[in-house]
């Protein structure tokens, strides 16, 4: 998030990156050839950042989409694993969704799976 974010600026503005516009979107999507599966990296996100979803979770659901709070806590997950939905496998989650697992790189440090969260994205 912070490399499309230049100092002081809104904690969203990365939205407003030409890599988060429709049609830069629409061409990576052209140029997948099947489910996303993954250990680790950075989440393919379906709807929007992943990141943020977790946050708000963690945060106990009650924080603004704008509070500052959020991006911090955003900032501290990262993706352990994600699966998509995948026919060859017989997988479907709801309408071709992701499943998204993410933890805090101190909890992955110390072993403490049970601090993951998860979340899922659908199409």
């Amino acid at each position: 998030m912070e490399a499309f974010q230049k100092p002081g600026e809104d904690p969203r503005s990365f939205l407003n990156h030409p890599v988060n516009d429709d049609r830069f979107m629409e061409a990576l999507w052209e140029l997948e050839t099947g489910p996303v599966h993954q250990v680790g990296g950075y989440a393919f996100p379906v709807q929007g950042p992943i990141e943020y979803e977790v946050a708000q979770a963690a945060l106990g659901g009650k924080a603004a989409w704008t509070d500052p709070a959020l991006e911090r806590e955003a900032r501290t997950w990262t993706l352990l694993a994600q699966i998509d939905s995948d026919g060859r496998a017989k997988m479907m989650w709801g309408d071709a969704g992701t499943l998204y697992w993410m933890m805090r790189p101190s909890d992955l440090r110390a072993g403490d799976f049970d601090a993951a969260s998860f979340t899922w994205q659908c199409h």
